[in-house]
């Protein structure tokens, strides 16, 4: 009998060990089952500065004269220009009074016993030149013709938005340019984004860079994606295809503004965006007691995950994460899976190391404005947390004896 029971009790010991073995296989094999593949990022290091070059604090401001045109050394009249046209003489009898007309499509303008006269294109004093040359045609011996600009054409547009008063505003001609128009709204409000959009409906075929994308290469590797406009169909001849123009106020891309891009013609319009929407997700396992809530417009619309960009400074992916309640290395993974979209409309992703960034500057990145930051639940995280939870119920086992009641 008591050998029989100094064998049991080997037997036991063995039993519990390998119990306690299994369950650490399982939760081994657990980790590789359930820990999800590698996305195919690009690492932060081997990204250009650009990515890191601050806009909001160091960034160039727009030189604000690039979004006006450059006035003409003379004023031309145009069509829909109106002038006050007075003939002396041309009725004895009567008082002289000056004569309200409009300039025509065509360039010319009515006057009485003469009919039309070509000013279009011309100076003040060339049209008043132009008038008293008709008069001279046996009508009038020694015309004296007095010309003024009454009333410059105007281009009505539509200005919405963050500004002071949103609504149609009549732009003279030679200001028919989105910095007047700017003004003529009373500016910006605090509000206000760092970039303006003209949205134009043009009657003219696409742009040739939007027709001609058949195939646009990915960010990394030879894959290939669809274009979003097929080539195999004809093109469209004179139909609407509306352009929306985005212009920068801040950054290196304040330099790309083009002259004809702040020119603007009937029916544009200029909308200035609510920097309230400029806003970045961090998706992944954060501390609900640790992420700040925000809300958006009159309505009090939650963000869910989404956060204010800060507008005076700069926010990196390791601060934006603190922000979203980052818990710690063991609760929270340290790598972070960037999905930005590029100028061009194809999609970039940017892997960052949290824990190589706080010493390496080049392993993170700046955040902007509809970034998603997806913290990877990799296998070194689930291997970590795993065996944090192991070791732990490993020590406190012998103890739950006295917990438990």
């Amino acid at each position: 009998m008591p050998q029989a029971g100094i064998q049991t009790e080997p037997c036991q010991r063995g039993c519990r060990l390998t119990r306690l073995v299994a369950v650490i296989v399982i939760c081994f094999a657990s980790v590789g089952c359930y820990a999800p593949l590698h996305s195919k990022a690009i690492p932060a290091t081997t990204l250009p500065q650009q990515f890191r070059v601050p806009q909001r604090t160091l960034g160039p401001v727009l030189n604000y004269s690039q979004l006006t045109i450059k006035p003409p050394s003379d004023y031309l009249l145009g069509a829909e220009d109106v002038l006050e046209v007075t003939v002396p003489g041309l009725f004895p009898e009567s008082e002289i009074h000056p004569l309200r007309v409009q300039v025509m499509a065509n360039g010319e303008v009515q006057l009485p016993l003469v009919g039309s006269v070509s000013v279009g294109g011309r100076n003040v004093q060339q049209a008043q030149r132009a008038i008293n040359h008709a008069y001279e045609n046996g009508f009038l011996n020694d015309p004296r013709v007095n010309l003024i600009l009454a009333e410059r054409a105007a281009v009505n547009v539509l200005v919405m938005g963050q500004v002071g008063t949103p609504g149609v505003h009549a732009l003279p001609r030679y200001q028919n340019d989105v910095g007047h128009a700017i003004a003529a709204a009373q500016g910006f409000t605090p509000d206000a984004a760092d970039f303006i959009e003209v949205h134009r409906r043009e009657l003219a075929q696409p742009r040739p860079e939007e027709v001609a994308l058949k195939r646009l290469p990915a960010p990394w590797g030879n894959e290939q994606l669809p274009a979003p406009y097929p080539t195999d169909e004809p093109e469209l001849s004179g139909s609407p295809f509306p352009h929306i123009y985005r212009i920068p106020l801040r950054g290196p891309e304040t330099q790309l503004v083009k002259a004809a891009d702040v020119v603007l013609q009937p029916g544009d319009v200029v909308v200035v965006p609510n920097r309230r929407h400029e806003v970045f997700y961090v998706v992944g396992r954060l501390s609900p007691t640790n992420t700040v809530r925000f809300t958006v417009g009159d309505r009090e619309r939650e963000l869910g995950v989404g956060f204010i960009l800060p507008r005076d400074r700069e926010i990196d992916v390791v601060k934006a994460v603190a922000m979203a309640g980052y818990i710690d290395p063991i609760e929270s993974p340290t790598t972070v899976t960037l999905h930005r979209i590029m100028p061009n409309g194809m999609p970039m992703l940017i892997r960052v190391d949290l824990i190589k960034a706080r010493y390496n500057p080049l392993e993170t990145v700046l955040v902007e404005p509809g970034d998603i930051i997806y913290l990877n639940p990799d296998h070194n995280w689930w291997m970590r947390r795993t065996l944090d939870r192991i070791i732990g119920s490993l020590i406190t086992i012998p103890y739950q004896q006295f917990w438990i009641r």
